[in-house]
């Protein structure tokens, strides 16, 4: 019972970080390895953005990787064939107020029936700083124009 250690590292206030420890972070920083097993990196911030906790989370905002995913609360698909009265209850409001004020580039007659429903995470999309208006355009740039991407205003309780 004496031989026996438990081989841990430990990082103050996490309760749990894979971390490359000894001889394979060594190889991995000597042989600078094309994938590193657990990649990390340490940020100081220097002037105001070192003196403020709201700049340094803005820092980390600008610096994180953000996916659809991260900040979807939950997905849902709908059949709704006519997407101007739609079936979708508590879009019903909002959806008809979007089609009331007529766009020169949409037009409902060209929409599936099918229709994606993501409510986004409104604690999420505050920690990062994100807009809805932000992630819609996004959604529909990286369909180049093949989808229509209608979403709630900021303050609706349901960011969708």
């Amino acid at each position: 019972a004496t031989q026996m250690t438990l081989n841990t590292f430990h990082f103050a206030g996490v309760g749990a970080k894979n971390v490359t420890l000894g001889v394979p972070r060594l190889k991995e920083i000597i042989n600078v390895a094309k994938v590193v097993r657990t990649p990390s990196l340490a940020v100081f911030l220097t002037g105001d953005l070192g003196k403020e906790q709201e700049r340094a989370k803005d820092v980390q905002s600008m610096l994180e990787h953000t996916t659809l995913q991260k900040v979807t609360s939950f997905t849902q698909i709908f059949w709704d064939p006519d997407p101007v009265n739609t079936r979708v209850k508590e879009d019903q409001e909002w959806v008809q107020e979007y089609y009331e004020l007529p766009d020169e580039e949409g037009n409902p007659d060209r929409l599936g029936a099918w229709v994606l429903r993501i409510q986004l995470s409104n604690k999420v999309m505050t920690d990062k700083k994100l807009t809805v208006r932000e992630v819609g355009e996004r959604i529909q740039n990286d369909f180049l124009g093949d989808i229509d991407c209608i979403f709630t205003d900021e303050n609706a309780e349901e960011l969708v």
